[in-house]
């Protein structure tokens, strides 16, 4: 099974956070993109979620410059681990939580592995 062929209906949501253009902080897109969850297609191989990750993560270095969509998705996540450290955090706020952390140490693993101090 080849990495195009494992897209996914977060595929959408993954393309505009990755994408050329800015995402305001109040955009429902956050609520949408941090609730939801990916199922991986029966037969995905480590090797397939690698490269689609990989391309989404270079993506998101590639367009960044522009979109500032990595500012938003840590500003996102801080705003999410506040609601989550209430002592009335709602599951849904805290599975947000847990999506904002996730998605931002994806795409920072892969700057510290792949760019160059100068970048």
């Amino acid at each position: 099974m080849g990495a195009g062929a494992a897209k996914q209906p977060t595929a959408p949501l993954l393309d505009r956070l990755t994408g050329r253009e800015p995402i305001p902080s109040d955009d429902r897109f956050w609520q949408e993109l941090l609730a939801s969850a990916v199922s991986l297609p029966a037969g995905s191989s480590v090797e397939d979620v690698t490269a689609i990750s990989r391309a989404y993560c270079a993506e998101l270095v590639r367009n960044n410059p522009r979109s500032g969509n990595f500012g938003a998705l840590a500003a996102a996540m801080a705003e999410r681990l506040g609601r989550a450290t209430r002592s009335a955090a709602t599951d849904t706020e805290m599975q947000q939580a847990c999506g904002a952390v996730f998605l931002l140490r994806t795409f920072l693993k892969h700057m510290l592995e792949t760019l160059e101090p100068e970048d």
